[in-house]
């Protein structure tokens, strides 16, 4: 199938899902309206560019859409605002863009950062709110909205990128054709992809149904022909986390102290181990015995010779910069593209930075947040990622039943995942993992019932 054809149907189906909504909307099915736009999340596409607006359809069209009807609930029920106020994650998140209105006016570029804040705020609105108020129903639906819609509507784009990537040819070079008209380039495959990977394998793991394998095999097979490094990190990292917690929590307290002590130095070990040994050396022990796919992650510690690393250190260095430059308020959100290559340094430029012009992001949603909305900005975003994961991992460790365990694992470990890969790429500008980013911090909220009593007695 053509990109031109795959395009089209992809509009034609996200065009019927928006419709689907806005039917729903009007006929006051709520819950029918909010599931058909989770449905469209995964298929967004890249389509509107032009130098005062970009958009990203369908997201940012569904997002204002789910807005509305989120919107006009909480105007009559403002009950609901008060629970947010309390909600132990999404308070942050409130205050946090909050934080990114406060900065919009004294941005560089006050239009585009006006927008992107909008967009924020209507995504915030649609999955966050939306997310928590499906999730505070029974416990069982969390599951059920991810299982029966996202995942599988998340999974039949991956199989196509992975169809298209193997007609051609499978490699590096032929991954950004292959994810049109869904991305525009790969390693927002790569964060798509391993978000569900890790998402389909505890789906399998908590309801243990052949297809949501299939969906696994699907999901791990685009991570894997993302060619991201980040993204293979990241979903090691998240599993791994996993299966620490189920394997520590059964054995005694004195030796998971030791364990704990033990996988600490052996993470310092190996990490002086890559970073002291030969990275040329290294790479062609690695593609001897894993091939491409092992040289190309062995490369992610080669700081001397491989270029995508070197520039990742010069944006963080004109990021830094940035930071010392405007530290209270930043340069405005979303203009981090824009600004950075005034703050490059000479020692740190490599062939392929660029003098001026629009080109690339900071490589780190961190030094992003910081740089953009200065400093309370990244503490505000560190608070949203801290208090999601404390309510997550917090869920995965105490409830003794592992369906309960498993459900906390589900929702929680895709955000770690994007946790980890933001320190070496950034993401929230892009519509997919917006969308996504802001429903699990929404159903974590409502997770936090389970595991704070004192809120579910506050909020109820």
């Amino acid at each position: 199938m053509s990109p031109d054809i795959a395009q089209l149907i992809v509009t034609l189906l996200t065009g019927i899902l928006l419709v689907g909504a806005l039917l729903a909307l009007a006929a006051n099915k709520k819950s029918l309206a909010w599931l058909l736009l989770v449905a469209g999340s995964p298929w967004a596409m890249e389509r509107i560019e032009s130098d005062f607006l970009t958009l990203t359809l369908p997201n940012d069209v569904f997002a204002g859409v789910g807005s509305i009807g989120v919107g006009l609930f909480l105007l009559f029920y403002p009950q609901t605002l008060e629970k947010l106020m309390m909600n132990p994650v999404l308070k942050w998140v409130m205050i946090y863009l909050a934080w990114m209105g406060l900065t919009t006016p004294f941005s560089e570029h006050p239009v585009i950062s006006l927008k992107f804040w909008i967009s924020q705020t209507a995504y915030f609105l649609t999955f966050g709110v939306g997310g928590y108020l499906w999730a505070s129903g029974e416990f069982s639906k969390q599951g059920e909205v991810y299982l029966r819609v996202l995942l599988i509507s998340a999974v039949v784009v991956l199989g196509y990128c992975v169809f298209r990537h193997l007609e051609l040819g499978g490699t590096k070079h032929t991954v950004d054709k292959a994810i049109i008209p869904f991305m525009r380039e790969h390693t927002v495959y790569g964060a798509y992809s391993a978000w569900f990977s890790v998402s389909a394998i505890v789906s399998f793991f908590l309801w243990r149904r052949w297809w949501i394998g299939l969906g696994a095999l699907v999901s791990l097979s685009a991570l894997f022909l993302s060619y991201s490094r980040g993204a293979w990190l990241s979903a090691i990292g998240a599993l791994g986390l996993w299966v620490f917690i189920e394997g520590v929590r059964r054995i005694a307290l004195p030796v998971r102290i030791g364990l704990g002590l033990l996988a600490i130095v052996g993470i310092a070990a190996l990490t002086i181990y890559f970073m002291s040994y030969n990275p040329q050396l290294l790479q062609l022990q690695a593609r001897w015995r894993l091939g491409e796919a092992g040289e190309h992650l062995i490369s992610s510690f080669d700081l001397q010779r491989n270029l995508s690393n070197m520039e990742r250190l010069n944006r963080w260095d004109a990021a830094l910069q940035m930071i010392r430059t405007r530290p209270l308020l930043g340069f405005g959100p979303n203009t981090f593209s824009r600004e950075y290559s005034a703050y490059q340094s000479s020692l740190t430029r490599t062939a392929i930075s660029v003098e001026m012009g629009e080109m690339g992001g900071a490589h780190s949603e961190y030094l992003t947040a910081a740089a953009e909305m200065g400093i309370p900005g990244l503490v505000l975003l560190l608070l949203i990622y801290f208090s999601s994961l404390k309510t997550g991992l917090w869920g995965m460790w105490y409830p003794t039943s592992s369906t309960q365990r498993w459900t906390f694992a589900l929702f929680t470990l895709p955000l770690l995942s994007y946790y980890l890969h933001g320190v070496i790429n950034n993401f929230m500008d892009h519509g997919h993992m917006a969308a996504f980013l802001y429903l699990h911090w929404g159903i974590i909220g409502a997770l936090a019932r389970e595991v704070i009593p004192s809120f579910y007695v506050s909020a109820h």
